[in-house]
């Protein structure tokens, strides 16, 4: 297969058409589109569409998704959600968490995502690693479509030695939910501690309850400045800052700025859930993610990087970048870019400008993955040289 594929008369964010040619995963030369071409090379046509930086997911829980149905929610209190987990826990055998994961990555492939944080619990049962194992199978399955990214996210009470043994089992970073310790400042203080000792990066969801006298982002920031913690340390749901008043959520916001630490922000159609446009302005790197797909938490949610960027309430070009550029920093992954020596990971949309794609979110799309295209519509796959199958013989994914 050519190192070189040209994506021919792709539409650029500034609105300029250009001819972009790939080599070797990376952006060659973007240049004038020229005379009729033929097809009979490596090439796609991409009159229409919308050519962009590739998404990434930060943050979504691979074990949990698709299992509205069987779990349900218990909508009474505002733990509900995670009540209805706990009382009745999905005790899924390996293969159907395989299966249910399977068809979800391959979902956000065909959506355009070349880059996935999945959060998973560990520590409950008799098995306490099975989703780590499980996903790590699934990272080496899908490598050629997407970077899987694994946190192990300790249930109440598991051992340092089970987190530690989830990094040796596939996880890359730790995770946590701290409100439900019984001194959440001092689980914070352990799972830094850990995460230390294995040399890993930590990713907690914080300040998601609704207990008022509680709000611990601060101390985390404070605690990173003043430790040293030189690992990347990343912050979601955040949903407390809402109860601040616009001084105090100002001043927090540069505390996290000064960290380093990112925030994950998790919209839906139900909103966004943290004060998102505060934080940009205070200087904070806040990407977007999908969070909860068809589970206990939600029973639709978002999949879709175009349906995510749009719930952030930001404008157009800050609001790709908080799924895009941003969300593959959470990650570690280097960005796709448009310009030459950029990688080429790249996203391509039946649409004239970026906020037409937000608005309509066409279901017409192309993912490229290091100068690769890994899923296209029909008509885009059947070019030469642009979806023929890997080596483990599967094709191509094809968007709806």
């Amino acid at each position: 297969m050519s190192d070189t594929i040209t994506l021919f008369g792709a539409t650029l964010p500034d609105g300029r058409t250009r001819d972009v040619v790939l080599r070797n995963g990376r952006i060659g030369v973007l240049r004038e589109p020229g005379r009729p071409y033929s097809r009979a090379g490596s090439g796609l046509d991409l009159t229409g569409y919308l050519l962009l930086p590739a998404p990434a997911e930060p943050h979504v829980h691979l074990d949990r998704a698709l299992t509205w149905e069987p779990v349900g929610s218990d909508p009474d209190g505002r733990d509900g959600a995670w009540r209805s987990w706990q009382v009745r826990p999905a005790r899924y055998r390996p293969g159907d968490l395989r299966r249910r994961s399977r068809e979800v990555l391959r979902t956000l492939v065909v959506r355009g995502v070349t880059a996935v944080r999945t959060h998973l619990d560990i520590g409950e049962g008799r098995t306490p690693l099975r989703s780590v194992e499980v996903m790590a199978e699934l990272r080496a399955e899908f490598h050629r479509l997407l970077d899987l990214q694994i946190v192990a996210v300790p249930t109440p009470g598991t051992s340092d030695r089970t987190i530690v043994d989830a990094v040796g089992a596939g996880a890359r970073v730790i995770g946590g939910r701290p409100r439900f310790a019984p001194d959440c400042r001092q689980e914070i203080r352990r799972l830094l501690r850990l995460a230390d000792r294995v040399e890993v990066g930590l990713d907690l969801h914080l300040d998601d309850g609704f207990d008022p006298r509680l709000l611990v982002v601060g101390d985390l920031a404070r605690l990173l400045r003043a430790s040293g913690f030189d690992r990347p340390v990343t912050a979601s749901h955040l949903a407390g800052l809402n109860r601040l008043s616009p001084s105090a959520l100002g001043r927090v916001g540069e505390t996290i700025a000064a960290s380093g630490m990112r925030v994950v922000a998790l919209p839906s159609e139900r909103g966004c859930g943290l004060p998102i446009r505060e934080l940009v302005a205070a200087g904070v790197t806040v990407a977007a993610g999908g969070d909860h797909l068809r589970d206990a938490g939600h029973p639709m949610g978002l999949a879709d990087p175009l349906a995510t960027a749009a719930a952030t309430g930001l404008a157009p070009a800050r609001a790709w970048a908080a799924v895009a550029g941003h969300a593959r920093g959470v990650l570690g992954v280097e960005a796709g870019g448009l310009e030459p020596g950029a990688r080429a990971d790249l996203f391509a949309v039946r649409a004239h400008s970026l906020p037409e794609a937000l608005r309509t979110r066409p279901q017409d799309r192309v993912a490229i993955r290091a100068g690769r295209v890994v899923a296209g519509s029909t008509r885009l796959a059947r070019l030469a040289g642009t979806a023929r199958p890997g080596r483990t013989g599967r094709a191509v994914p094809e968007a709806a």
